[in-house]
């Protein structure tokens, strides 16, 4: 039976963060600026560009919207050709230091391929409830209504105690020691589910959750919240595959840099980036010229503040050209 991501995480001990983290980049391994480059096969064209069911891409809530409620909302984007949703990114987004940019994104229905665009974006504020639990290290006061697996609540309601069980455990990506959070990690009774129907709302019918030999204190409260919300219209492709891939290729592919006239110390840092040992360059601040050089070419430079005015690490993600006889895909990591 799969155990879940809280669990695997309870499990872990030292040999499980060691393979966990082989071959990754954590930011205490990183000089100031890390550029990473890895080849990109663009001679069919999937996920994270084509979604041949968008209806896997999760929400930003921490409970999923269902999948009916994603379908209803395809269909009116197929129909009319546009469509406004909220806290369902269907056009994804790349991180760009502190901001991020929108990714090109192609959906296919009935074998006929489609682009997305985001025609308008805003944030509004909405006040929703939201539903938390909270460790404690104490075993809970005798008398202490405490719910324990399995529990006796509808399956909206589970999915939201679920999720609010996994969040105690979302900062955690697999080193050693506890998860430690500024403020409490909540699950937000978003418009895709009822809190008036919730046995959670306004206050659940126990005061702890057991679960996994620990104790977490359950807690509610309305919030006001910031709600992104996107207006996407779709734009027929082609019906014909290979006329599709080289229309997505051209979109994907930003930039030529075998045309771009790079000096040989800047090619220098693309070749370092792209080398299967150590597969990046790095440099301590501030960027050489020969950094600044390739970032330029990259578009990041433009973009791309002192290092002193980042509090933490920033990443610009996702910059896809040609370069010598392939495509490659570059990330620049900042660490302050």
């Amino acid at each position: 039976m799969p155990c879940s991501r809280r669990r695997a995480l309870q499990l872990l001990g030292t040999a499980g963060a060691t393979a966990a983290t082989a071959g990754c980049l954590s930011p205490g391994s990183l000089d100031s600026y890390a550029l990473i480059g890895d080849e990109l096969d663009l001679s069919s064209i999937g996920p994270p560009y084509l979604w041949p069911d968008p209806t896997v891409i999760d929400a930003t809530t921490r409970v999923d919207f269902t999948t009916e409620a994603k379908t209803a909302s395809l269909s009116a984007l197929f129909e009319t050709g546009t469509v406004t949703v909220r806290q369902w990114p269907l056009v994804g987004r790349d991180e760009w230091g502190t901001e991020t940019r929108p990714r090109p994104t192609f959906l296919r229905r009935d074998e006929t391929f489609y682009e997305v665009r985001i025609t308008d974006e805003r944030v509004l504020e909405r006040e929703r409830w939201h539903f938390a639990v909270d460790r404690v290290d104490e075993t809970p006061p005798d008398g202490a209504a405490v719910a324990e697996p399995p529990f006796d609540l509808s399956d909206q309601d589970e999915r939201v105690l679920d999720a609010a069980l996994d969040a105690v455990y979302a900062g955690n990506d697999g080193f050693l020691g506890d998860p430690e959070f500024d403020e409490l990690q909540t699950v937000e009774f978003h418009h895709g589910l009822d809190a008036d129907a919730s046995a959670l709302i306004p206050s659940p019918p126990f005061e702890f959750v057991e679960y996994e030999d620990e104790y977490f204190r359950a807690v509610t409260e309305r919030r006001t919240v910031e709600v992104p919300e996107w207006t996407y219209a779709i734009g027929e492709v082609s019906d014909s595959r290979a006329d599709f891939i080289a229309y997505a290729r051209d979109a994907i592919v930003e930039r030529n840099l075998t045309d771009a006239g790079l000096s040989q110390a800047a090619q220098g840092v693309f070749d370092g980036a792209i080398a299967e040992e150590p597969r990046r360059y790095e440099e301590g601040a501030p960027p050489s010229d020969e950094l600044s050089e390739a970032l330029g070419a990259l578009g990041i430079a433009e973009d791309l503040e002192p290092i002193d005015s980042y509090e933490e690490r920033v990443d610009f993600r996702n910059v896809v050209v040609e370069y010598r006889d392939g495509v490659y895909r570059f990330d620049l990591i900042v660490t302050p």
